[in-house]
């Protein structure tokens, strides 16, 4: 008989399992949910040994020997009389499996040492004919509740050999909810094959025709078969969720990267700029105010020096000059009076006084209010593109142009000066660095905002173009709600 015994030979029928039967030569395993399902069976099985005159052995937890007791004093039977008689030994399963269990794997020298010893007596006891022994077993299920998968399988077919030696009538129990991961189903395969019967749930064997038990059969396929692809649909979710939380992963790791680089660079930015204020104050104003303290100084000798009064005045104008024009170029004030295209306008006149350089805006005088952070990026992204050219670039012209529509702003200066090496502007192209600290920090604002920035370079000349949105934040930012 084998795992199949569960279906009938024809198949077309499913039978009604016989796993309460009295069956001397198999080896059923019996699987249940609720203990009085599995202890109604077992009282009938033992029950039905002991009332024949035959022996019966049950290796059980204290909780299914003491209902199986019960159950059968039930039943009629006195149990403590059929153990006076040795015809009836009752075991605690954990405690009878210590004693052939070596580093958690069934010995089977001592199994069938223990366990022969104990069928030999159970024969010997019942002085007849054809003595016949009914044993039950729950060690397997102790294993398996202890997660020793494999050990529990093992003992099914020590077992299986013991059977060759003694003719007993064999029953294991499992209870069906300890098979409940998606792993187990190979095992529980294997639990199956290793016995020649096997008697299903309860819910299956209270099912009264045959036609009932057709149609569950039916229901529980096609619940294998959802749940196979519910399986197959999860594995392939689980895998796109791993995907995409390595990707995550990469892409913060890219971003604090480049977060840490930029915050570097902004440091280093700021110390440059820390030193050129330091230059422009010691360079222009410290001069113009050591002339002025001299002048001064003579003056208390002397003060009907009308030379030196005129001097000093214009040392102090000048003085004023230079404070008003840092502090300008730090911060225009004709950006919150009049917006981008003003302050642009102002501070391209002053660049072309200073480097000599003639520069061409174009830019609609009613450009129009763009949010404050806008304003400022594009207004620091010109500083920073005409100084680019002032030092660089060798070109004594340069054109802006200043764009806007309903949805973005764009900004572009272009040169005539001998452009970018090639592998310079490759690079920036691809990472955002390369080009200095001016302009890679101007590309990550840039980027950070949503825009675009885009150079080109051959022999004639560079462009730099800046395209900023104007998103509905900014115009709500704008319109200050």
């Amino acid at each position: 008989m084998s795992t199949a015994n569960i279906v009938s030979g024809e198949a077309s029928r499913a039978p009604l399992t016989h796993g309460h039967d009295h069956d001397h030569g198999g080896h059923v395993v019996h699987f249940y949910s609720e203990d009085a399902f599995l202890l109604d069976g077992l009282s009938r099985f033992i029950g039905t040994a002991l009332g024949a005159g035959d022996a019966a052995i049950v290796i059980a937890t204290e909780a299914h020997r003491d209902g199986l007791a019960q159950r059968l004093k039930a039943r009629g039977f006195d149990p403590a009389l059929a153990v006076q008689q040795k015809r009836f030994v009752v075991l605690d399963a954990a405690e009878t499996l210590a004693k052939f269990m070596v580093d958690d794997w069934p010995d089977e020298t001592r199994f069938a040492e223990i366990l022969g010893n104990l069928m030999a007596q159970s024969f010997v006891a019942q002085q007849a004919e054809n003595p016949r022994v009914a044993a039950f077993g729950e060690m397997v299920a102790v294993l398996w509740e202890r997660g020793n998968i494999e050990a529990a399988i093992r003992l099914e077919e020590l077992w299986n050999e013991l059977a060759r030696t003694y003719p007993f009538s064999l029953r294991c129990a499992y209870p069906m909810g300890r098979f409940d991961r998606e792993d187990h189903g190979e095992a529980f395969l294997r639990i199956c094959a290793a016995h020649d019967s096997v008697i299903p749930g309860e819910g299956y064997t209270e099912l009264a025709s045959d036609d009932q038990r057709i149609r569950s059969i039916a229901h529980l396929q096609h619940k294998a078969q959802a749940l196979t692809r519910e399986i197959l649909e999860r594995r392939r979710v689980e895998e796109e969720l791993r995907r995409s939380k390595a990707d995550l992963e990469s892409l913060v790791e890219q971003r604090t990267s480049a977060l840490r680089q930029l915050s570097a660079r902004l440091i280093t930015l700021q110390d440059s700029e820390r030193r050129r204020i330091a230059r422009e104050l010691h360079d222009c104003l410290g001069q113009y105010l050591v002339g002025l303290k001299l002048n001064v100084d003579m003056l208390r000798q002397n003060p009907e020096q009308e030379k030196l009064w005129a001097e000093s005045e214009e040392l102090m104008q000048q003085c004023i000059t230079e404070v008003r024009t840092l502090s300008y170029l730090l911060y225009p004030p004709t950006m919150d009076a009049a917006g981008l295209s003003s302050a642009a306008r102002w501070y391209v006149e002053g660049f072309s006084q200073r480097s000599g350089i003639k520069v061409e805006l174009e830019a609609l005088d009613n450009l129009g209010r763009l949010p404050e952070v806008i304003e400022l990026t594009l207004f620091r992204a010109l500083q920073e593109a005409l100084t680019n050219v002032h030092r660089h670039s060798g070109s004594s012209t340069a054109e802006i142009r200043i764009e806007q529509n309903s949805e973005r702003v764009a900004l572009e200066v272009k040169d005539k000066g001998c452009g970018m090496k090639p592998d310079v502007l490759d690079r920036f192209r691809k990472t955002g660095a390369g080009m200095g600290i001016g302009l890679t920090s101007m590309y990550q604002r840039v980027r950070d905002l949503g825009g675009d920035l885009e150079v080109d370079s051959d022999g004639s000349g560079s462009s730099v173009r800046i395209t900023l949105p104007l998103t509905t934040d900014w115009a709500t930012e704008k319109s200050g709600v």
